[in-house]
């Protein structure tokens, strides 16, 4: 309250100030009116002139005196309507910082005040937003770490109660199945934290690829290869297919083996029994496409623009599926991290058609690795690091396929 005050205080004195200077200056030299009736042919008596500037300036006095009451009590007035919705940004920035996001100016002036407020309303929107978007982002990441977590807690005190009450034969019987679970909850959890970090680095401006050359069609293959049998397990049918019988490009085989796992497991997840997904490779001008197509249920029109957004998850659209919803937004910091695109069409009970394009280029081979020597260090796919991270990414739609392929 003390800075409005000062406000209303300086416009007045700065006001009056004016005031007096201006009425005192025609007192001072209110005493030489007489030239100018004389420059006028009037003659006036030296008595005369003497009252006649003496009523002169008693008139001035009373007319400043009645400017400045008048101009005091105007200004009081003026000000209050200008320190007013100062203090009322005042207030409502206080409510803000003491943690009411709530809080509103509803100033609604035309002048530069109420356009100040109402800029400063849109700034409150925006934290409102922000911290609400904050509030869903640590109660789903509270969900995802709780569920893994459950499970593993409860498998581990059923092994506890079998190995109390079961003979031997019946607890190898009975254990290994706990201990899968255990482990594909483990993934889960590494999915989340390598998410997390990922994102982390994405949004701080760290998250880089580590660009070698690579033939990008074998690459492809051999990924949806590896995860061929787990699509059967569930009844779809996975296809590769590629106009290109080789097509080496600047990538990072990591990132690109973390996308397309990524898409054929949104796939998998929202495919139906007998439907089918294919992985297909085509080439468009100076760019490689890599296209992930489902008959799955397809997504909304309405959702499509917000396909890519961290946290994206629809309730009716998930089907009590398991996910996180940074999968989507990931997979487009890879895909830009190369300097690419991804787009996506879909239509409900159709299918989802997602499009990855990749600029094609390739780094000096004097500097960076021959093909042969990136592509030799880069096997992982089909071993064990390989197959846990087909696991890791798939590790939210489990459905046994690891007890049944006899993979360890």
């Amino acid at each position: 309250m003390t800075k409005i005050s000062s406000i209303r205080i300086k416009l007045l004195i700065m006001v009056n100030a004016i005031i007096t200077s201006v009425a005192a200056l025609r007192v001072i030299f209110m005493p030489g009116a007489h030239h100018y009736t004389e420059a006028l042919g009037l003659a006036i008596p030296d008595i005369s002139i003497s009252v006649f500037n003496k009523h002169i300036a008693v008139e001035e006095l009373i007319t400043f005196a009645a400017i400045l009451l008048i101009t005091s009590i105007s200004m009081i007035f003026f000000s209050r309507y200008i320190t007013k919705p100062v203090g009322i940004l005042q207030d409502t920035a206080k409510k803000i910082m003491e943690g009411d996001y709530s809080a509103r100016t509803n100033i609604k002036s035309n002048d530069e005040i109420g356009l100040l407020a109402r800029d400063f309303d849109r700034m409150a929107d925006s934290i409102e937003n922000l911290g609400k978007g904050t509030a869903g982002t640590i109660a789903s990441l509270s969900h995802e770490i709780k569920t893994p977590l459950n499970v593993i807690f409860s498998s581990v005190q059923l092994i506890d109660i079998y190995r109390d009450n079961l003979d031997t034969v019946e607890y190898k019987k009975k254990v290994p199945f706990q201990i899968n679970l255990i482990r594909q909850n483990c993934y889960r959890m590494l999915r989340l934290i390598n998410n997390l970090l990922d994102i982390c680095r994405h949004d701080s401006g760290y998250l880089k690829a580590k660009l070698v050359n690579y033939d990008i069609v074998e690459l492809a293959r051999e990924i949806t290869l590896s995860v061929t049998k787990y699509a059967e397990s569930k009844g779809i049918n996975l296809v590769f297919e590629s106009s290109l019988e080789s097509q080496v490009i600047a990538c990072d085989p990591d990132m690109i083996e973390r996308i397309l796992l990524n898409l054929i497991s949104n796939a998998v997840k929202f495919t139906d029994k007998n439907g089918t997904i294919k992985v297909m490779l085509a080439k468009d001008n100076d760019n490689v496409l890599l296209t992930v197509k489902d008959t799955g249920v397809g997504i909304p029109e309405s959702k499509l623009n917000r396909i890519f957004d961290i946290f994206n998850r629809d309730e009716n659209l998930v089907r009590n599926k398991e996910g996180t919803g940074l999968g989507l937004y990931l997979v487009k910091a890879f895909v830009e991290a190369h300097g690419g695109k991804i787009s996506v069409k879909s239509r409900e009970n159709v299918g989802s058609e997602f499009c990855v394009m990749l600029p094609i280029k390739v780094l000096d081979q004097s500097v960076f690795l021959s093909v042969h020597e990136s592509q030799e260090g880069y096997r992982h796919i089909t071993s064990y690091n390989g197959v846990q991270r087909v696991h890791i990414e798939f590790s939210d739609i489990y459905s046994g396929f690891e007890k049944e392929s006899g993979v360890k």
